[in-house]
This record gives structure tokens, sequence and C-alpha cells, in this order.
């Protein structure tokens, strides 16, 4: 982590407000499957390019999150099942600034990423009066209806280029926890492009191409869920499950 650091220091700054430019709540979502080790070379080749989100001092932050599902886990099976037009459900906690969100993210049927989210007192998975109304009139699954499945966390690094049209996260070591185990995946990376419009032109897409970086589907839910369940069906996520434990969990 030492070189990737020393790397995020040939970086401009941007704030949490400069960042209220590209918020890309209605966004097409890419992402990419990397070995730290790669990590620091990238950087590299962004940083005239683009800015990275400085809070107090520091640059790379921790991300809390818990997952919601039905008893019978129709949000995951929809993904598993590849339907389009599915939901995410979410408590986030942002830990530096402990700001924490309950967020609904909805893939609809032309690949677009569409975010809704409220602000909440604290990272609690019990719902408040208030989201339960909420919940109503953003998605399909009652608040009554919804149970914390699994804790994700990781850390973030968020850079925006320098026309504030891109927005590009990278999440180092990804974990995943629920009440019988933890996985903690040290050596992945995952890089998400986040754009109002999809723009293959972007110096992020062409740096990562050329490092033959190929696009990768990676939703935390769903793959925390299939590293920690055994019994859990995972047939369309098990070529990625494979990939993991072949390069990143030995």
């Amino acid at each position: 982590m030492n070189l990737i650091q020393d790397t995020l220091q040939s970086f401009k700054r941007v704030t949490l407000a400069d960042l209220d430019q590209v918020k890309l709540m209605d966004r097409t979502d890419t992402k990419f499957c990397l070995h730290r080790n790669q990590l620091p070379e990238i950087l590299e080749a962004l940083k005239n390019d683009y800015s990275m989100l400085e809070i107090h001092g520091e640059s790379i932050f921790p991300y809390d999150t818990t997952y919601f599902d039905t008893a019978d886990d129709r949000m995951y099976i929809n993904h598993q099942n590849g339907k389009r037009n599915r939901f995410k459900i979410r408590v986030r906690q942002y830990v530096v600034s402990n700001d924490n969100f309950l967020e609904i993210k909805f893939k609809n049927n032309k690949g677009r990423t569409l975010k809704k989210r409220i602000k909440r007192p604290d990272f609690n998975p019990e719902f408040k009066n208030n989201e339960f109304g909420f919940l109503q009139d953003s998605c399909p699954y009652p608040g009554s209806e919804l149970q914390p499945k699994i804790l994700s966390f990781f850390n973030r690094i968020t850079l925006v280029d320098n026309q504030f049209m891109v927005r590009v996260t990278i999440d180092t070591l990804p974990g995943f926890k629920n009440e019988e185990k933890e996985i903690i995946i040290n050596d992945l990376v995952i890089i998400e492009i986040k754009q109002s419009k999809s723009n293959k032109t972007a110096l992020i897409n062409k740096v990562l191409r050329d490092k033959k970086i190929g696009r990768q589907g990676f939703s935390k839910y769903c793959i925390g869920r299939s590293l920690l369940e055994e019994n859990i069906k995972k047939n369309k996520f098990k070529p990625l499950l494979i990939k993991l434990k072949k390069e990143y969990l030995n």
C-alpha cells in the first residue's frame, strides 16, 4: 500500500464539494478487476489528467455496507438469473466522516444505474420510520420484508477527470462477512468507471486497455454471498469465483 500512497501524492486534490459537479446518480458503470501490484502503474498513467478526492488530509477511505434482501433472496436470485431491471438495497457508512445513508440502486434494462439515497443517523441495520416510506416509494420491496444478509467492507480511492465528466472509484482490500464467516481478498482491486454516457475513449479506458485489463462485472453483494455461502445458487458467478480463488485468494 505504501507504493500506492506514494503514487497518489502526485495527484491534484479535489474536495467533496467539487465532486458535487459529478454526482452521477443516473449513469453507466463499467468495472474492471486487477491485481493490486498493477495499480501503481495505472495511477502513474492517470496523474496528469485526473484529480483525487482528499478529506482531512486523507485520500484512502474505508466504507462499510450492509446489504438487504428478502427472506427468499429475490434480489440475489434476480441478479444470478441475469434479470434486467434489478435492485440492490443497502445501508452504507462513510467511515471517516461517519455519514450514513440508506441507498437503493436500480439497474435498468438499458444498462444504466439509477441511485437514490437518504441520510440516516447511524449504521444500525434496522430501518427508521421515514425509511419505510422511502423504500415503498422507490422500489418493489417493502421494508418489512427485508433483512440484512452480509456486511461488505473495502478501502476506496476516488478520482475525477479534469473535465469533471468521469468519476473513477478504486476499491482495495474488499471483504465480506456474515454471522459464520469472513473473507478478505487482499490482492484484488476493483476499478469502476462512472459516466453519464459511456465514453470508451476516456483516458482511464485506454490505460486499462493498454494493460490488457478487460471489463469484469462484479457485484459486491452477489460475489460476497457466493464466497461466504456454500449452498446458494451461483452458476452465473462461477467463472469469476474460480478466477478469484486462483489469482487472489491463494
